[in-house]
């Protein structure tokens, strides 16, 4: 019964360890990680669970800090060197564009129309042709512009065309 407390605390000491070291490199959400942060953090929970099972937990945490710097250390070589970050995280890629789909794109993406009109639906998008531009952010989250004619009507649109009803009304 004692082995079994001393793994649930261990357990639970990782787990804050991890958060901390975590919310230290200030990491964003799942979302927004690129292909290096992902590596890492599959690399990074591998660690903590080997920590726990094979008692190296201190190793564990002093190797995940050290993927942590090497993580901050990449990301910040992205931000003093353009050419680098295409490398380590890409580039978005447009796939639509004034309402027409790039084929070539897509298959090198290896996304499927069908695919793409999932994402499209996902996010209220019903006609492939009411977008401007579509792009695979590097995230690969799909990022958009809609055409004019479809864009939704905004409060100053609607301000601008009250006050053009009321101005032609008192002229007449």
């Amino acid at each position: 019964m004692d082995l079994s407390w001393h793994l649930v605390w261990k357990c639970i000491f990782v787990v804050l360890t991890g958060i901390i070291l975590l919310r230290l490199s200030g990491r964003k959400s799942i979302a927004q990680m690129n292909v290096a942060s992902t590596v890492i953090m599959i690399s990074i929970g591998e660690l903590l669970a080997q920590g726990v099972i094979e008692k190296t937990i201190w190793r564990a945490i002093v190797a995940v800090a050290l993927f942590l710097v090497v993580l901050v250390i990449l990301e910040l070589l992205e931000i003093k060197f353009g050419k680098l970050q295409k490398l380590i995280t890409g580039e978005a890629v447009v796939v639509i564009s004034e309402g027409q789909l790039d084929m070539q794109m897509l298959r090198k993406l290896r996304i499927t129309v069908t695919q793409l009109e999932m994402r499209l639906r996902q996010l209220g998008i019903t006609n492939i042709a009411d977008i401007k531009r579509g792009v695979i952010e590097m995230n690969g989250e799909l990022g958009y512009e809609l055409q004019e004619s479809a864009k939704p009507i905004t409060k100053s649109d609607l301000d601008a065309f009250l006050s053009r009803i009321v101005e032609e009304n008192t002229k007449h």
